[in-house]
């Protein structure tokens, strides 16, 4: 393994700013830098404790640099996940994954890379609140900000799109789906806070995104959010806001299919999950009569009632559960940007 002793490159977010993504800003915080999802002014315009920490989540927040650097050196504190989520880095070299460590309380990695010109990778935990204390390249002649590796893709949805059940942050589906389609990622999955809070559409829009996909109804289900009558202006509103701010072709992708305590069970709000399906795509072919850049998805379509085997709670999906959901939404949404 390197010596840590030899020249040192910091290339954390307050030295090398160009190269880090998928976080809207970053703070500075007591011993390091702390990422945010959603910035803290439109936070402020959503007054909830649960989104303000879900946005402290360094979800698809990642380093990408082309280096002939030697060793990685990172050291970080990641908080308590809910459930039993993991809680881990993942570096990868020219796309392959070479390593992945455990993440929880403040630790300390020095990851070997290969010493030679390559692309490489840090996806910061996706399942907790994270402050980054050190990331230092060791053994480098050069370090430069990794070219794009394709379209901007920013994606929102519930806790299915923020997936703590992966095992590690390059397995969620959104992640699998930016690697397949060489994406650069924006993730905005909030567990719970998928509630289609105005101040997120100004998040999509700040990202410049060329793709944007809303998985939209899950939370709204679970928590009551929204009945029959108010639904569908609500779903023609957030995305009338994602319009007026982004160009891009929007995917709007309904929820994917649940046990029949969700799919057959009318919630608070009087209305069981195939309803609400339903609304949300009745609200979509609405906009879509005026809008051509907007594609429905029947998320019934990308997990079925006849595959609960891939949820491992009758909602959540297993980690092959998400490798499913990538091979089938890629192409989709591959065929969107053509």
């Amino acid at each position: 393994m390197t010596d840590p002793a030899a020249a040192a490159l910091a290339v954390s977010p307050r030295e090398l700013p160009e190269a880090w993504h998928g976080a809207a800003v970053w703070t500075e915080v007591a011993g390091g830098q702390q990422a945010w999802r959603v910035r803290p002014e439109h936070l402020a315009r959503i007054l909830s404790a649960d989104m303000d920490e879900l946005s402290r989540i360094p979800n698809g927040v990642r380093l990408e640099v082309d280096t002939d650097a030697a060793a990685l050196e990172l050291e970080l504190t990641t908080e308590e996940a809910y459930g039993d989520a993991a809680r881990r880095v993942d570096v990868l070299v020219d796309g392959e994954l070479v390593a992945t460590r455990e993440a929880g309380g403040r630790i300390r990695h020095l990851i070997d890379l290969p010493g030679r010109g390559s692309r490489v990778e840090l996806w910061l935990p996706h399942s907790a609140p994270t402050v980054l204390h050190r990331a230092v390249l060791h053994g480098a002649s050069r370090c430069s900000p990794a070219a794009p590796r394709g379209p901007r893709w920013a994606v929102y949805g519930s806790s299915i799109t923020q997936g703590n059940q992966a095992d590690s942050p390059t397995g969620t589906w959104p992640a699998l789906v930016a690697a397949q389609n060489s994406y650069e990622l924006t993730a905005l999955g909030m567990s719970g806070q998928c509630q289609l809070d105005p101040p997120l559409a100004d998040t999509l829009g700040a990202a410049g995104p060329d793709l944007i996909t809303l998985c939209l109804g899950a939370n709204v289900y679970g928590a009551g959010t929204f009945n029959a009558r108010s639904l569908p202006p609500v779903v023609i509103g957030f995305v009338d806001h994602v319009r007026r701010l982004s160009d891009a072709p929007i995917v709007v992708m309904s929820p994917t299919a649940a046990g029949p305590h969700r799919e057959e069970l009318k919630n608070s709000a009087g209305q069981d999950q195939r309803e609400l399906r339903a609304q949300i795509h009745e609200a979509v072919e609405v906009l879509q009569r005026e809008d051509p850049l907007i594609t429905l998805i029947d998320g019934s379509e990308i997990i079925t009632t006849q595959e609960m085997h891939l949820l491992g709670d009758l909602l959540h999906p297993t980690p092959e559960g998400y490798r499913v959901m990538a091979e089938r939404l890629a192409p989709r949404l591959a065929a969107v940007l053509g």
